[in-house]
Order: C-alpha cells, then structure tokens, then sequence
C-alpha cells in the first residue's frame, strides 16, 4: 500500500547523512561534485512520557524598620488544593483511565517505570479529585445537553463493590446530537426515577430502547418517543444467524437494510427535504414491512425468536416510524450505544466502580472525554487546559470551557 507523508506537526529531529570525504570527488574526472538537492527519508520514533517538576519560587517581601509586615505573590489556584499533581498529570490520569481504559493498578507501574512511585490510592484521590473540580462545568454540560429538542438515551450496567458485597448499577448516556455533548451519570438502579430526574421538564423527541422506565414520561403528548431501527433489526439478524437457508428473519434484516441504504444518502440535505424524500420513498417500504408481518406473524409460534422480533417492531411502531415526521431524527439509537461503548470496553479492564463516589467521578471525567471526542478534540490538551482555567473561572466562563466552544490558549 501508498505510505502517506508523516505528519507536519510532529516535532523533526534532523540528522544529516553525508558522503565520505573521500566519495565526493567525481569518479570520472576526479573534480569536485556540488550538493545539487537532498534525499529525505522519515521514520517514525517513540519519546516516552516524561516526567518534570514545576517549581514555583515567590519572593517574600518585607520592610525591615517595620517588623511582620510580609508579603508574597499567592499561588495560582489549583484543581485540589494541597495536591503534588499539576493539570497535565491529573489529565493525564483521567484520559489513561477513562479513553485508554487503563486502570489504575496500570498507571501506577507506567510512573513507577518513569521514576517515580505514586500507589494506586493516591491516584485514585487525584481522580475524584480532579471530577469535584469539573463538577460545575459538568452540571452546566448537563445544561446544554438538555437545551435542545432531540436527546439520545441509553444505559449500560456497571458493576459496584460496596461493603464487601457487588450490585448492579447503572450507568446512564445521554447525548445531544445537534450540539454534539456527551453527559453521563451514574446511579445504584436502573429504577425509571433516574431518567425521570434527567428529564424533569424537558420537551422534545427522545431516542431510546422500549425501556419502561421511560413510559411514565411518554405519558407527556410533549416528550416523543422515538424508536431504534437498529434494535429492532438486530433481533431479526440474530435469528438469521441460526437459520442455514434464507427464511423470514434475512427477508426482514433485508427489508429494513432498504431503509437505510435509501436514508444514508440524504444525510447532507437539510431536514425539510430529507422529510419529502423520507415520505415519498421510505414510508411506501415501511407501510410494506408493516404489512409483510402482519401476514406473517399469526402463522408463528408465539414463544419463537421470530414471533418475537416481529412482536417488538410492531408493538412499536409508532416510535420506529415517528422519524419519518422529521428530517432531523435518525432511524436509530447508535449515537447512544456509541457513547456508551467506552463504558463496556473500560469494564473489561477495570471490572468494577470501588464507590457511589467513584462512579460518579466516572461519569463526569468520561462527560468530557466522550464530548472532546465528538468534536475531534486530543481529550488530553482539552483536559490539561480546563484544569488548568477552570479554579480560577467566573460562571461567564463556563460556555467557553466546553468542547463545543472550546478554543486552546
């Protein structure tokens, strides 16, 4: 394959590769050969993490006739007061753990292989430390992640071991597509009272799996409910997976493959057009799924994966084909699902939340690196610049530190 040029914006260490004195001449006539241009090669080295102290020295001032009277420059304010870690080391912390899915037990190998030997409880004190001080730019993200009319939901479940027993908790997605944040929270339940407070007087369409906790709010003609094509084909495909010969469930997964393909061509064109053409070309093939089924489904035993897959799509219909009324919704929850694939990925890895407290801090550390990622923002220098801004902001500043505003000094 083509190997395209290495990055401009890496650093260059240039090392020049000159002749032999005794090669320059021509071998021809023995004069003297001219530097007629250059060969440049590249090749692509790794310079470990490093790292430095900062040493912050402040004059101490005072008059001599008068005795006590001292003064000196105050320290910049800090993420945790009294803490050893400077913004870059606490971002780095958060992005190892909550991007790289590194745990902590890892971390502290990686420093100790760089000089210096930080135990796992300290670094988990910088991580709950460095969320408290995100806190208020985490509940004004909440803010602007339920600012608009068109929120994604999702929920995955997150081991937590208090008291020497493990339940189930929760951790919850929420994503505004428009303004492109990410905000998570994390609880000790899948009760629908969670939802139910994220939700608290907000209007719009919501996207989300056929959750029952959400019905208490779909009790609102204002909140919306719009269904996931996704889901619903996915339980068509695994039937299909088990059958050997085409049957209904490839029909099926082929059917809805239709919608799509004709959908993910519009994706450019402004709402109102990707409406006429939704309602021109996409309802006439969902009215026919709608029908094929209905001819189906009474032949199948109630109990069959089948029967069941269709028993989903048609119970929610009216949430699988609300998108069709308008040109911004998606055919599906994957924005969601996506969002929380780093939560699956890092459980792997670090097994379990140690606290309501920690799970928390989770939650607020991955808001900022889901919603940075969404922007095509390094999490890392994002990071390194809130914490750094962030103690000493006033409340104006606040829209200004988040990843869609965000601009690095």
């Amino acid at each position: 394959p083509v190997r395209s040029g290495l990055p401009a914006h890496l650093p260059r260490e240039i090392e020049i590769i000159d002749l032999p004195e005794e090669e320059k001449p021509c071998p021809c006539c023995g004069g003297e050969r001219h530097v007629i241009g250059e060969i440049v090669s590249e090749k692509l080295d790794y310079v470990p993490a490093t790292l430095k102290v900062l040493e912050m020295r402040r004059p101490k001032y005072a008059c001599r006739p008068c005795q006590g009277s001292i003064a000196a420059a105050p320290l910049p304010a800090s993420p945790i007061e009294q803490a050893m870690a400077a913004p870059g080391l606490l971002a780095h912390v958060l992005v190892s753990k909550f991007a790289d899915h590194l745990p902590l037990n890892r971390q502290e190998a990686m420093l100790r292989r760089a000089g210096i030997e930080l135990p796992r409880s300290t670094l988990c004190d910088w991580v709950l430390g460095a969320a408290e001080c995100l806190r208020p730019l985490y509940e004004h993200l909440i803010g602007r992640v339920r600012s608009g009319d068109i929120l994604h939901s999702d929920d995955t479940p997150v081991p937590l071991r208090e008291k020497g027993a493990t339940v189930k908790a929760r951790a919850w997605g929420w994503v505004n597509p428009e303004r492109r944040l990410a905000a998570y929270e994390f609880t000790v339940s899948r009760e629908g009272r969670h939802p139910q407070s994220f939700l608290t007087g907000w209007e719009g369409y919501l996207i989300a799996d056929a959750y029952t906790g959400y019905d208490r709010l779909f009790a609102n003609p204002r909140l919306r409910e719009v269904g996931c094509w996704a889901h619903a084909r996915r339980k068509f495909f695994e039937v299909a997976k088990t059958q050997r010969a085409p049957g209904l469930a490839h029909e099926a997964v082929t059917r809805i493959g239709a919608f799509y393909h004709l959908d993910n061509a519009w994706k450019a064109l402004p709402p109102d057009e990707r409406r006429r053409r939704r309602q021109e070309e996409v309802k006439p093939l969902i009215e026919a799924f709608h029908a094929w089924m209905a001819a189906h489904l009474p032949g199948l035993l109630p109990q069959s994966p089948l029967a069941k897959a269709m028993a989903y799509a048609t119970n929610h219909w009216a949430a699988l084909t609300r998108f069709l009324d308008d040109g911004r919704l998606p055919l599906d929850n994957n924005a969601a699902e996506r969002a929380l694939r780093p939560i699956a990925v890092g459980r792997k890895n670090w097994l379990f939340a140690g606290s309501v407290r920690g799970g928390e801090a989770a939650a607020i550390a991955l808001s900022f690196v889901e919603s940075a990622k969404l922007h095509d923002l390094n999490p890392y220098a994002y990071l390194r610049d809130v914490l750094t801004r962030l103690p000493s902001a006033k409340a104006r500043d606040l829209d200004s530190l988040l990843p869609n505003l965000w601009h690095p000094r």
